[in-house]
């Protein structure tokens, strides 16, 4: 296995790891409910609608793993999809996501624990290149990628 594909894994380990404190936190604050409750409300509910972004993409980039395919110039666009998210910083903006992931950041430690672990793994992935129609040629076979898994 390529070291860019480890470095992937490991990030997409660290977001599922992120995602998990996040639903934990959230659900102090709701009823408690069985597992298949739950992921049927996380899916279906529009109060859970903000962490959509994010298991998406950790959704897109555990097939892209199983596919095995992925070339390096995609994981670079990964990682920096990954780190916008996650700061609002670059494209693409999720601000629904930010609002309120940016609110337990502020309020949780675990949340923040969580969230330096993934910002350790995704800057361990290939940087983007310095070209940028390199750079928009590689995010752009990683949205054709995404998109053709989703339809």
């Amino acid at each position: 296995m390529t070291s860019s594909l480890s470095a992937l894994e490991d990030a997409s380990r660290a977001l599922r790891g992120l995602l998990g404190v996040i639903i934990a936190v959230e659900r102090r604050f709701g009823s408690q409910q069985s597992p298949l409750a739950l992921l049927r409300q996380i899916m279906e509910d529009p109060q859970w609608e903000w962490l959509r972004p994010l298991y998406r993409l950790i959704a897109d980039v555990d097939h892209a793993l199983h596919e095995g395919d992925l070339q390096i110039t995609e994981a670079a666009a990964v990682g920096a999809h990954a780190l916008a998210l996650l700061s609002g910083v670059g494209a693409p903006v999720e601000q629904a996501f930010l609002d309120r992931y940016r609110a337990l950041l502020q309020t949780d430690p675990e949340v923040a624990i969580a969230h330096s672990a993934a910002l350790q793994a995704l800057r361990k992935l290939p940087p983007e290149a310095d070209d940028e129609a390199e750079r928009l040629h590689a995010r752009h076979q990683w949205a054709m990628r995404c998109k053709h898994r989703r339809s």
